[in-house]
Parts: C-alpha cells; structure tokens; sequence
C-alpha cells in the first residue's frame, strides 16, 4: 500500500442468496485474511433484506481493511450490484469476486496484482475451476476469448476471475444478467485490447442451486441475446451470425 492507496481492491457483491449468502461470504473472506499480498482493501455492495452480511463483515473488521456498503435501494441485480463495490473501491487494482466464490491459493491475489507489473496490462483473467463443497477443485478451466463468448458460449469462466487497473475501470452494463459477464468480457478486449492470462486456477467457482445462471429464463435469454446483438452486430461475421442464431435455438 502506497500512503493511503490500497494495492488491490477485492470488490464483493453481496445478497440473502437464498440464506446462504452470510455463510458464503465469510468462507471467502476468510480465504482472502490468509492471502499474502499486503494492503489488500475489501469492498461489500450489500443488497441483503437480512442482517447477515453485515454481521459477517462485522465479524471480520479486526482481520480485514473492509467496507460494506448498503445497496439495498440499487437494482436488484448482480450487474447493478457489482458496479456499486467497484465505485466505492480505491484500489490501484480492483479485482471482482462474487460472494459464493473463493479464492483457490494463498498467493491468488498476489499473483494477480504482479500482473499489472507490466505497464501493458489494463485488464487480467486468471484460471478457474468449479467447486461442490469449497474445497474440491473441478474442471480447471483457463480463459480463452473468442468473438462467439458475447452470445454465450462462455470460455472465460465467472466475472470472479477478472480484475483491471482502476484506471481503467468499466461497469458492467445493467440491462444484462444472463450475459453481463461475456458482454463485459468482449467490450474490455475491443476497448482495451488483449488481458493478460493467468492460467493457474486461482478461483473457485461454487456450485449450488441458488445460482443465477441455474434459474434464468428462455425469454430472458433470447431478449439478452437481441440486446448483445444489436449492440455488437458491427462487422458481424458468418461465425457470430450462427452463433447468435444457434443460441436462439437453444432459448426456445
């Protein structure tokens, strides 16, 4: 931490998550207490209806440098959400990771933030892999971006295995949640250029029934899908126009 700057702001979405999301979220913050990197800062956009998370982030003020801000008032979405932590963040980097998520490895962070070493590097994926229990590592995954991931066909992994300079910031876009993360994903690579890849798994992503993409609906999808067009169809290929058409298919 450079005077009063943090080095890496770890920006956390936060909801009831069906009464799960207290528990979720103080297993993850406890994984990032034990994280190496030094001057780490934690930012909690809470949209809870309960008291839970804020307890949780209570409970953690004497191991963390965290601050849980109320959105119970913003749009009930993860997009909305995750875009008021990265406001409030004051990191040189801010890093994304949803509350049900953890972090794999002591160094993740680390690792992360000696990304932006190179003065080249606006933006960052690292690998991933899913998770049942927080423990077991699953289906190591690491990112590859191509043109047909904006219409889902997600070869990237979560938004928690993302991270950018602070001074390159971008929100996530708010008419999106199905698609919210490859939409983002495509726009950072067109406005910022190729991220660097980080092809340890660092993030676990957990597997439950209370996840958003377990629930979203065929009208949703197809809606999303004329939206991420109509905004991207510019130079459209004959790849990106099966691949629309091919993921209408599947919404029906």
């Amino acid at each position: 931490m450079t005077g009063d700057t943090p080095t890496l702001s770890v920006c956390i979405p936060a909801y009831d998550m069906g009464g799960q999301g207290g528990d979720f979220l103080a297993a993850s913050l406890n994984r990032i207490a034990s994280q190496t990197l030094q001057g780490i800062e934690v930012v909690v956009s809470d949209q809870s209806d309960t008291d839970a998370v804020a307890q949780v982030c209570d409970s953690f003020q004497d191991r963390l440098t965290l601050r849980r801000v109320d959105y119970r008032n913003g749009p009930r979405q993860a997009s909305a959400n995750t875009n008021n932590a990265l406001r409030h963040a004051q990191g040189r980097v801010l890093k994304i990771l949803f509350q049900d998520d953890l972090l794999a490895r002591d160094d993740a962070l680390a690792l992360t933030e000696a990304a932006f070493d190179d003065p080249g590097t606006r933006w960052c994926l690292c690998g991933s892999a899913t998770t049942p229990d927080g423990q077991r590592a699953d289906n190591p995954m690491v990112p590859r971006l191509t043109p047909a991931m904006r219409f889902g066909r997600n070869t990237v992994s979560s938004p928690s295995v993302l991270a950018m300079r602070a001074d390159d910031l971008r929100l996530f876009d708010e008419n999106l949640i199905w698609l919210m993360d490859v939409e983002m994903y495509h726009r950072l690579n067109t406005e910022l250029g190729p991220p660097a890849i980080l092809p340890e798994t660092l993030v676990l992503n957990r597997l439950h029934p209370g996840q958003v993409s377990a629930g979203v609906r065929p009208d949703l999808r197809r809606r999303e899908l004329a939206y991420i067009r109509g905004k991207t169809r510019a130079g459209e290929s004959w790849a990106d126009w099966w691949e629309y058409h091919r993921q209408r298919l599947k919404a029906r």
